[in-house]
């Protein structure tokens, strides 16, 4: 080959190279977002503590911290390439914020000012591995405070350039030995794969193209990449409410399918430990936006409570409301709805189920979130603004390259995941399945173990497997004292003694169940199962909060504490209790799943645990 072409082949290679680093860096931009609960040990506040909220804004999840009064959020970063601080700061009424990094000890104040309205705030990080600091004096909303790694292509494309006007020159000067593509097969071999690559990326992009025009109507295998991205899919089934907040559409009839439980879609459990068949069952609404079927409207029973009493997860017929009716051989109505707490169980109460004259009330409790939702629906009620139901908005990826916005790259995934994890060819399973989550691919195992997130027990010949999600998991760390002082409990307790009075006035009785959440249930199995370091080890990991050191000895100890606290309200007041913490132990004791392995809800086992320890109580007592 003559020296000319060698030149010219070999200045192709070293642009190619270049391009394939620009493209590379490009793609490789990181987006590296703050949640609060990665705050710092060393954050010190002198205001009430901090709270997160989950908004959707154009489509999007969008992560919201609010501070109040005066707070200093302090987060460990190590960003030792140039970067960039992007977030929204929105003042409640007037405030004033002050943003700071920490190296070594030495503190630098990058930005202070004062807002009486919200402020898009960008500012240039230096090379850092220390803390930064997001301060204010004067409640406010920190709003997607993240931050963006910036691209230094510069040398890579001022070496293209250069390497460019070189073979121009050359060519120019020597037009027959600059020529790269010669004759016969090496000109063919050129052309093909130009060709080629030209033919890929174009279909790429009309697939990228065509992905994005899809919207919501992309299949579930892609959309659950991304709903990893924050993306929020519209769902059809829910609508807004001005005294409720998100809630059920009335007259609905469709259908729910899902295969993933709530644990894996919001990314703390890999969707590759878990396999069970895809559920899709019939999923309608009376005309209040209930899930009852007609002919249940003078019901003497009543059931209120989330999603533990509307059963999304499941057909309505496997829901424990039902299976009390099929049990007691009377109407039993569902008022539940998911998401909802105290507050809306007690308009619920008013506005659809005193009015037909029911002789019991059953309002599930659920230890996981009703303290929370308490709180939420308060803020609700004051900020209309503020959604108080799961249903707008998640955690998602906290580390997102500028390659995983792409849609081809979903798509990809996706592919990926169907080939490793092919869906069963039947979507409803058989009544042998009874939907009860057990995991048809675990191994028999004769030992515990825990495998990111994943823990597999022995029992009475069987293997359960079985996943905590963290929020609820997180709330074995207080103690009862600590329970009673959040502001949620305070308003629970108004909550529960206004539908008392209104339940009695109307001459019915009202019973509070109460519903624990996984962790509480399967603790007693693990401490039986796991060596002390090995389940505090375990359980660290599920919590993915390594600032905080784990008690484990105070959290067993803290287990029935939001028990205790509430059957001992319940006994103040004169209010029926009944705990299914101990019956939904024994069921696991014998080798049962209450709970679906991948999700914190009840299986089909779980409800038929609740409706058969109700019927227990009520025969005896002859309440309904």
């Amino acid at each position: 080959m003559p020296i000319g072409r060698r030149v010219c082949w070999f200045a192709l290679g070293v642009q190619l190279l270049l391009a394939l680093s620009v493209a590379k860096q490009w793609l490789f931009v990181g987006t590296y977002r703050f949640y609060l609960d990665r705050r710092s040990e060393s954050s010190s506040s002198i205001a009430p503590p901090a709270s997160q909220r989950f908004a959707i804004v154009g489509g999007r999840v969008e992560p919201q911290i609010l501070t109040t009064e005066g707070d200093r959020l302090s987060f460990a970063v190590a960003f030792p390439w140039r970067s960039q601080l992007q977030v929204r700061a929105v003042p409640v009424s007037r405030a004033s914020v002050e943003i700071a990094v920490v190296e070594r000890g030495h503190r630098l104040t990058l930005s202070r000012r004062s807002l009486a309205e919200p402020v898009d705030i960008t500012l240039p990080l230096p090379s850092l591995t220390g803390q930064l600091e997001l301060v204010n004096e004067g409640a406010l909303w920190w709003s997607d405070p993240r931050v963006v790694q910036q691209t230094a292509v510069g040398p890579q494309v001022g070496g293209l350039l250069a390497i460019a006007v070189l073979q121009a020159l050359w060519m120019r000067r020597h037009p027959r030995r600059g020529s790269v593509l010669g004759t016969g097969r090496a000109r063919s071999a050129f052309l093909g794969a130009l060709s080629a690559v030209v033919s890929v990326s174009a279909g790429l992009v009309v697939l990228e193209v065509g992905l994005r025009v899809m919207g919501d109507r992309l299949p579930e295998w892609i959309a659950a990449d991304r709903r990893n991205l924050g993306e929020a899919r519209l769902d059809g089934r829910w609508q807004d409410s001005t005294t409720y907040g998100a809630r059920l559409r009335p007259r609905l009839d469709t259908f729910c399918q899902w295969r993933d439980g709530d644990i894996v879609r919001l990314g703390f459990l890999p969707p590759d430990l878990v396999r069970h068949p895809v559920y899709r069952f019939p999923f309608s609404t009376d005309a209040e936006g209930f899930r009852n079927r007609p002919g249940a409207e003078e019901a003497p029973v009543a059931a209120l409570g989330d999603s533990f009493t509307d059963a999304m997860t499941l057909p309505v017929e496997v829901a424990w409301p039902s299976r009390l009716s099929a049990r007691l051989g009377v109407p039993v109505r569902n008022y539940g709805t998911a998401g909802f707490g105290p507050g809306q169980e007690r308009r619920v109460l008013e506005e659809y189920v005193l009015g037909r004259r029911p002789r019991l009330v059953v309002v599930g409790f659920f230890a996981g979130n009703d303290l929370q939702d308490a709180e939420r629906f308060s803020r609700f009620e004051q900020d209309a603004s503020f959604r108080p139901s799961f249903a707008y908005g998640w955690k998602f990826k906290e580390v997102v390259a500028r390659f995983d916005n792409l849609y081809v790259v979903s798509f990809a995934r996706g592919i990926a995941s169907l080939l490793q994890h092919p869906t069963p060819g039947r979507e409803e399973p058989s009544e042998s399945d009874s939907y009860s989550g057990d995991d048809p691919a675990a191994p028999g195992s004769s030992r515990a173990g825990f495998d990111r997130g994943l823990f597999t027990v022995p029992v009475a010949g069987r293997t359960l497997r079985f996943a905590f999600l963290p929020a609820y998991l997180n709330t074995l760390r207080f103690s009862r004292a600590e329970l009673e002082a959040w502001p949620g409990w305070a308003l629970t307790q108004e909550a529960y003694r206004q539908m008392q009075r209104e339940v009695r006035a109307a001459r019915a009785r009202l019973v509070v169940m109460f519903i624990p959440h996984k962790a509480q249930v399967y603790l007693p199995l693990l401490q039986a199962s796991l060596p002390p370091a090995a389940l505090a080890r375990a359980l660290e990991a599920t919590l993915r909060q390594p600032d905080r050191p784990l008690d484990l000895r105070a959290m067993l100890d803290n287990r029935l504490a939001m028990n205790g606290l509430m059957r001992d309200f319940c006994a103040q007041e004169g209010i029926e209790f009944l705990d299914l913490t101990e019956a939904l132990q024994a069921r696991v004791a014998r080798g049962l799943n209450v709970y679906f392995p991948d999700d914190s809800h009840w299986n089909a086992a779980g409800h038929e645990t609740a409706s058969e320890a109700l019927e227990v109580r009520l025969r005896a007592q002859e309440t309904y």
